[in-house]
């Protein structure tokens, strides 16, 4: 393992070369993506394959590091198979927190640990940090102090380094080690707002900022994916982040909201929030802001619950949910959590009665998530809504109106792989900012506006919801 190269001006392609496309690659805990990007955001190919979880034991979730890689450099080479030589450069991003742990060669000594698993419990710091954030064990800090404890003595002597998902399908590109303020923060171990390490764990990769050059592709890796060695590779940003970036969201009141596994609703601010206890708070991408988050595994999960539970096909469920009247059912979409229910259920109501509660149930939960938004990140006057939802036509009309807000919807469904790639734009000096990078590859494909009459029908559940909230948290 070497250590990262040193910054320096980004370069710009020379404008007679044959360099045509930005390459994202999106490291998720289920999937692995990879979408090839003309400089105006068009998607010229992507790939996508899924990476099994292992749960060998109770609160265990894990997953093979060896595979992961594998799986990135087979969807790499899957998108740049006829365009390898026009990448001008390459971002990454992935899901935040968990570990790989790594001995000196850069192998790893066990199997990788995702952000879900609950192992390292007892190794949680008792208390939030500055901003009201609250620890968990999905954290690196927390994941190393259990494997320290836990695992043989020649174990923890083989370990050298633990790091994030992104960042170890980096090394394998690049043959670099190092990780970002993004993934750092999201893991707890920066000090704010000065953005220093909390500890000296020299377990700890070296940081770097995402817009840097982190390296190049090596004469392994281009074996394994088809590209040039010498590609440049850009360190990039936890996913979360490269989300609300690949969707456009840049100016005061855009809110970016993912609804998938989780309900994710994120915005950019110039400056710390005095406001404490925010699910998140993190040093962005682009220096001088920050992201602010709050979310909550009570999104478009449920739906898929729902399915598997009353059956039916999603395309005509959501046909039939649209010719169906609204009928105050509440859902509590806290599923995932072991905590959902359906509130005012009477023997009136019809299998879409219960399906349009648990769409409307989701859209409650992000509209409590998006006030408490606001604290930090002001009124908020447009939504750009990405995940599963955002790909149902019905759901997004429901975002609309039941959040009284415009929804937009982004052209490229990917936004998580393009952020990615905007980074590396960026960073190789296509673009002078994230903000130029977005105007040139980001555009909605689809808006949705509210209807006052449904925003003031639903509003009446909405309140409901919040009192049911006391008793039934998300």
């Amino acid at each position: 393992m070497s250590s990262p190269p040193k910054g320096g001006a980004p370069r710009r392609p020379s404008p007679r070369s044959q360099k045509r496309f930005l390459l994202g690659v999106d490291i998720g805990s289920t999937v692995v993506k990879a979408v090839l990007f003309g400089y105006r955001g068009q998607v010229i190919s992507q790939s996508i394959r899924s990476v099994a979880v292992m749960r060998p034991k109770p609160e265990w979730v894990e997953r093979d590091a060896g595979t992961t890689w594998d799986s990135a450099a087979a969807v790499i080479r899957t998108v740049t198979r006829e365009h390898a030589g026009q990448v001008a450069a390459i971002g990454v991003t992935g899901c935040g927190n968990g570990a790989v742990f790594l001995d000196g060669n850069g192998q790893p000594v066990r199997a990788g640990i995702l952000s879900s698993d609950t192992r390292a419990a007892q190794f949680v710091a008792g208390s939030s940090d500055a901003l009201g954030q609250t620890p968990y064990p999905g954290q690196l800090s927390a994941l190393l102090s259990w494997y320290r404890a836990t695992e043989s003595s020649q174990m923890v002597r083989s370990l050298t380094c633990a790091v994030f998902w992104k960042d170890w399908v980096r090394f394998r590109l690049t043959d670099e080690l190092c990780s970002d303020f993004t993934d750092m923060g999201a893991a707890g171990l920066l000090k704010f707002p000065m953005l220093q390490l909390r500890t000296e764990d020299q377990a700890l990769p070296p940081m770097r900022r995402s817009l840097d050059q982190a390296g190049c592709i090596t004469s392994d890796s281009a074996r394994r994916t088809g590209l040039p060695p010498g590609t440049p590779v850009y360190t990039g940003c936890i996913d979360c982040e490269a989300a609300a970036i690949g969707s456009g969201v840049r100016d005061p009141g855009e809110v970016s909201v993912v609804a998938g596994t989780w309900s994710i609703n994120q915005a950019f601010i110039k400056r710390v929030p005095r406001v404490g206890g925010h699910f998140l708070v993190n040093p962005s991408a682009e220096p001088g802001r920050w992201l602010v988050l709050e979310g909550s595994p009570s999104s478009a999960a449920n739906f898929d619950w729902a399915l598997r539970t009353f059956g039916g096909k999603a395309a005509d469920i959501t046909e039939a949910v649209r010719k169906t009247r609204h009928s105050q059912l509440i859902f509590m979409p806290q599923v995932p959590s072991g905590k959902g229910a359906f509130v005012g259920l009477s023997s009136v109501h019809t299998r879409h009665d219960l399906y349009r509660a648990v769409m409307e149930g989701v859209v409650h939960a992000h509209r409590r998530h998006l006030e408490r938004l606001a604290r930090s990140a002001g009124p908020i006057s447009r939504v750009t809504l990405g995940g599963g939802a955002a790909r149902n036509t019905v759901w997004c009309r429901l975002f609309a109106d039941g959040l009284g807000i415009q929804v937009d919807v982004p052209r490229v469904e990917e936004t998580g792989a393009l952020g990615a790639a905007m980074c590396a734009g960026v960073g190789c000096g296509l673009f002078p900012s994230l903000r130029e990078a977005q105007l040139a590859m980001s555009s909605p494909k689809r808006t949705f506006l509210p209807d006052p009459k449904r925003h003031e029908e639903t509003s009446g559940d909405y309140e409901r919801y919040l009192s049911l909230c006391e008793s039934i948290q998300p």
